[in-house]
């Protein structure tokens, strides 16, 4: 007899391990246009979020910061910037205090993420648009009704 994990639901343990059935968490909207998130694992002590993110095709090129390195699993599509062009099944780092610009490319493209410290975006005239951290996801995957899985996982 198989089982699949449609059938199954979200689990946690009290040593704070976790299964997220990630295809049960809605996608939640991000804090840039045409992208879209679901929240896996946090950390607050740390500054760490791990996240599945999807970008929708036409996303506008966005300046953008990761305080932190950020690491990046590709798993459908991909994008290009500075560094070069990253596709399906490239895994890439990007260097903490790094602004970029990705440009999507016409597939879109879907990435499991790891972030340590916020993200900072860009205005135009190089002022600050916004700040994503921590709190910030934790907030929008609750107002999503996105946070379930992680609501009985020992976080800091």
């Amino acid at each position: 007899m198989e089982t699949t994990t449609k059938h199954l639901g979200h689990e946690c343990w009290d040593d704070g391990s976790t299964i997220v059935r990630a295809e049960q968490v809605p996608w939640t909207e991000w804090a840039l246009p045409g992208t879209w998130f679901k929240l896996l694992d946090y950390d607050r002590n740390h500054s760490y979020t791990c996240i599945l993110l999807r970008i929708d095709p036409d996303a506008p090129e966005t300046v953008h910061k990761h305080i932190g390195a950020a690491n990046a699993l590709i798993l459908q599509g991909g994008f290009s910037y500075e560094h070069g062009t990253v596709r399906e099944g490239d895994y890439m780092c990007e260097a903490g205090g790094v602004a970029h610009t990705p440009t999507i490319h016409s597939d879109g493209c879907t990435l499991l993420g790891f972030m340590h410290g916020c993200v900072v975006g860009y205005n135009e005239d190089g002022s600050v648009a916004g700040v994503v951290d921590v709190d910030w996801m934790v907030e929008q995957a609750r107002a999503n009704n996105a946070f379930r899985h992680l609501e009985g996982v020992p976080r800091s």
